[in-house]
């Protein structure tokens, strides 16, 4: 059987069998799946990512900001064209 694990900047992002990722051992295979079963408890707000080297990082979890209504939208453009006709000389 063949056994793999993906990688992405330096962090395991996957492990499986079968084709993909980089090939491993057996025995690698089962010491990260070991790893991955043993993950810290995160706090609120936290997570944790595993490094090549089978190290768990904490990271902050980033909440995307929420998208604009369109009547911010039509503000934010409203804004945008008032400063054009400043810089063109349309208006004052």
């Amino acid at each position: 059987m063949r056994y793999y694990k993906s990688l992405t900047d330096g962090y395991i992002t996957a492990i499986g069998t079968g084709p993909g990722g980089t090939e491993i051992t057996e025995a690698e295979y089962n010491e990260i799946k070991s790893v991955i079963g043993n993950m810290p408890q995160a706090e609120s707000g936290y997570w944790y990512r595993l490094t090549d080297g089978l190290v768990w990082e904490k990271y902050e979890i980033i909440t995307p900001a929420p998208e604009p209504t369109p009547e911010e939208r039509i503000a934010v453009l409203e804004e945008q064209l008032a400063a054009a006709k400043i810089l063109l000389g349309l208006e004052e």
